[in-house]
């Protein structure tokens, strides 16, 4: 029996994302593994390698996701911090960040005051 079918409440949001936890454990073990599961000489410093790999992916996937939600907040008219003159948006940009599990691209939308003739990143 996998994780994923031990695990047999879809109640809340926290036992969802187990599920699919358990499921993505169940799918990279067997792509890494095959379908007995790592064998007897595989190392757990081996297996912590392969889990620190998926970490990466899984964080930068949400990250993609939540930073593409969270600019849509910015991709209409947003006021100058400073004079709190409606600007439009100029143009969108990609900031490359180091996180703590490696490099992401965050996206900014960038926008220009005419007015005080700045230019500012609300998402900032």
């Amino acid at each position: 029996m996998s994780q994923a079918s031990a695990i047999a409440s879809k109640g809340s949001l926290k036992d969802q994302i187990q599920i699919k936890l358990a499921e993505l454990a169940d799918l990279v073990s067997e792509d890494q593994y095959g379908t007995d599961g790592p064998g007897k000489e595989t190392t757990f410093r081996e297996i912590e390698s392969v889990g620190y790999q998926v970490a990466q992916l899984a964080a930068a996937k949400f990250e993609a996701t939540a930073t593409q939600q969270h600019q849509q907040h910015f991709e209409t008219a947003q006021p100058c911090p400073q004079c709190q003159q409606t600007c439009q948006p100029e143009s969108l940009l990609q900031r490359k960040l180091l996180t703590r599990l490696g490099p992401v691209a965050l996206p900014e939308i960038k926008f220009h005051c005419n007015a005080c003739r700045r230019s500012f990143f609300p998402s900032a």
